[in-house]
């Protein structure tokens, strides 16, 4: 532990330089994403940062003013968008050097401001509604959560920055809920009385100059191409407690971390870097690194950001688990996006590579068209990931691809694949839908069971019974209000082996409603 501090001091003293002002980052799930990978398929910005989320709350503002210099490109949903998304990032804009109307004031519920103190706390609300029914076995589920929180950023002196969203889900529904503190199964669910609830909190502190960016708590990482899911690091990982440190130049983005992980025995951690650069003004290729070890004290060669996982842990004994994703995302035409990325859990080059069960890789595939046929406002997507066999999963259970029982990586897990298509038009700035469908295969096995002497030497992709599930359906989302959006899902599926029971098939209609609220 004594490393992990002398490192956390070391990094603060580099960052303790002349500041701009000390940033935080914006959350994953926050819409400007989708509307910064619109403009960068659109070509008109072109940042190495926007290769890893988070993205901090300066990158986006430098981004927006490069679309504000090209709004006469733009559609009128589009300026639209643009113009509140300045009224978010006031703050960040008028540091940037932006003149900003007063009515580009970013609103919250309580503001304080010393000096160069300042803190802002903002109200979440959520209220989410699902109902699946099925024509097996007279499925009928309905959930329902209602999540209630609290958010706070600012920064001390100009030097630390601070943020931390907390909130409390009471759940509700036909599952029934059970008291459970045990990562290896899940996040924790407590009961008062004969109410279920879940909490959770990102909090973290930063430093950050013009170049650098150190940041120190609880938060979540996306790494790589994918709107389904990611391959390495996704934006369906739970959170976990990290000391990440970022380097940004004018073509290149360099990230590192180290990071506690939540299972069920004493320690379990999770370290990675990527580095991402811009070849050409339309081509980024990036490489990434993580490397998971468990029930010891933290390794001195994990934490340094500089250090290629691959040698340190051959250095260790080759005990842990290393993995290495590569990824490509072009836009040679106007309006066109490609991606293709690939993750590499265990490579052997001297066995066959789609036959021995140690070539343990995933590979996505994708293209985003922006405004396809003349369609104003439209986008049309298609995506393609395919997981073989055993990837993610570990002789050693310790050391699975997972964070309170879930996935660090793609959501589909081994021996699957999936194929997606989506075409979304806005009517409005405040009125966007999308009609969609899905194909869904998973073969024997899961991330829990690796590859054993009597499975054999050579794996089949899709072996045993395939479980397919096709899923069409459309979504429709209304912002009714500025910061609060209502979204409608429905989508019906069509399950045949279901559960890779042969034979056995199943209808659903499957129904969302979401209620988001921020003050």
């Amino acid at each position: 532990m004594r490393h992990l501090f002398l490192t956390i001091g070391l990094l603060a003293c580099c960052v303790h330089c002349p500041l701009n002002a000390s940033d935080v980052n914006v959350p994953i799930s926050h819409w400007v994403y989708p509307y910064l990978e619109r403009m960068e398929s659109a070509r008109i910005i072109s940042d190495p940062e926007l290769r890893a989320y988070p993205l901090t709350r300066t990158a986006v503002a430098r981004s927006l003013v490069i679309i504000n210099a090209n709004r006469n490109k733009l559609s009128a949903v589009d300026q639209q968008r643009l113009d509140q998304l300045r009224l978010e990032f006031d703050q960040e804009l008028v540091a940037l050097g932006e003149k900003a109307p007063a009515r580009y004031a970013e609103r919250h519920f309580i503001r304080w401001r010393e000096d160069e103190h300042y803190a802002f706390f903002d109200i979440d609300f959520r209220q989410t509604f699902e109902k699946v029914t099925s024509n097996r076995d007279t499925l009928d589920e309905r959930t329902s959560r209602t999540r209630l929180g609290g958010i706070v950023r600012g920064q001390l002196g100009g030097k630390l920055g601070f943020f931390m969203h907390a909130h409390n889900t009471l759940l509700r529904g036909t599952q029934d809920y059970a008291v459970q503190f045990d990562p290896g199964i899940g996040t924790p669910i407590g009961m008062a009385g004969d109410n279920a609830y879940s909490d959770d909190a990102t909090a973290y502190i930063t430093f950050s100059n013009r170049w650098m960016f150190l940041e120190f708590g609880r938060d979540q990482i996306k790494w790589g191409p994918g709107y389904r899911g990611s391959l390495m690091l996704s934006r369906e990982n739970p959170q976990f407690e990290l000391l990440k440190i970022q380097f940004s130049f004018k073509r290149w983005n360099y990230s590192a971390f180290h990071g506690w992980l939540h299972y069920s025995g004493d320690a379990k951690y999770l370290a990675g870097h990527r580095l991402s650069w811009r070849l050409l003004p339309w081509l980024y290729v990036s490489g990434s690194e993580t490397v998971i070890y468990s029930n010891r004290n933290i390794e001195p060669l994990y934490v340094n950001p500089f250090m290629p996982f691959h040698v340190a842990e051959h250095h260790l004994g080759d005990k842990d688990n290393n993995a290495m994703s590569f990824d490509l995302t072009a836009f040679p035409i106007v309006g066109h996006k490609f991606y293709l990325g690939l993750f590499l859990d265990d490579f052997n080059s001297s066995k066959p590579l789609l036959k021995h069960y140690g070539n343990k890789f995933a590979f996505l595939i994708g293209h985003q068209w922006v405004d396809p046929f003349g369609l104003t406002d439209s986008e049309l997507r298609w995506e393609y990931t395919r997981v073989e066999p055993y990837v993610y999963t570990h002789k050693d259970s310790t050391l699975i691809y997972d964070n309170y029982n879930q996935s660090i990586g793609h959501w589909l897990g081994p021996n699957a694949d999936d194929l997606f298509i989506q075409f979304e038009h806005s009517f409005h700035k405040d009125v966007s839908a999308a009609l969609f469908t899905e194909r869904i295969r998973h073969g024997r096995g899961d991330m829990y069971h690796p590859h054993t002497w009597a499975d054999g030497w050579y794996k089949k992709f899709l072996e045993g019974t395939v479980e397919t599930d096709w899923k069409t359906g459309f979504e429709i989302t209304d912002q009714i209000m500025r910061d609060t959006f209502i979204t409608l899902r429905y989508n019906y599926a069509r399950i045949s082996n279901l559960d890779r029971q042969d034979g056995v098939s199943a209808t659903n209609h499957e129904a969302h409603i979401r209620l988001v609220l921020n003050w």
